[in-house]
């Protein structure tokens, strides 16, 4: 009688399907890698940080103005970041309001913008209100030259890993005359 050694195999294994199950397994392989990249490059990212740089008048008329924010865009991260857009919400401190805020501009700037390592880049995002919609707080803005100021919204981030960011940020501002 003749003995044969068999080898340990997995159930259901075969020369045909071992062809197909390496495959698979080269298949999942892969995935796991770019999985792992990707959140390796998620914990790396550093949220784009978002803030109020200026604001200037674009036109004046009998029943609104237009205005330009400057909001700059920081790019923290050791790594150029893609964008696809943001969307804001700036409020203004009402001082009739007793620690109220009144919303002053609300929307989104739909346009790619790169933002290199470690720099910042300047968006303006014209605004148009009515006198009578803002009454007491851009009167105190103007009188006083300066105001208090809360933004947030999101940031959507393409590349490196599409995300959409979130940031928040307050602060006060002058208005700076021009000659």
């Amino acid at each position: 009688m003749q003995h044969r050694i068999h080898w340990l195999r997995a159930p259901g294994w075969s020369r045909a399907r071992g062809r197909t199950d390496s495959r698979l397994s080269l298949t999942l392989a892969l995935t796991l890698a770019a999985t792992l990249t990707a959140a390796a490059c998620s914990a790396m990212f550093e949220r784009p940080r978002v803030h109020l740089t200026d604001v200037r008048v674009g036109g004046l008329g009998l029943r609104g103005a237009t205005v330009i924010a400057e909001l700059a865009v920081v790019n923290p991260n050791s790594f150029d970041v893609e964008m696809e857009g943001l969307t804001y919400d700036l409020e203004i401190s009402d001082p009739a309001g007793e620690g109220g805020w009144t919303r002053f501009a609300e929307g989104s700037w739909d346009e790619r913008l790169r933002v290199r390592s470690g720099d910042s880049v300047s968006v303006d995002i014209p605004i148009e209100f009515g006198y009578s919609q803002m009454g007491a707080a851009v009167r105190s803005m103007l009188d006083r030259g300066t105001f208090d100021y809360r933004v947030e919204g999101t940031v959507e981030v393409r590349d490196p890993v599409r995300r959409t960011v979130p940031y928040r940020h307050q602060g006060k501002f002058t208005l700076q005359a021009t000659h």
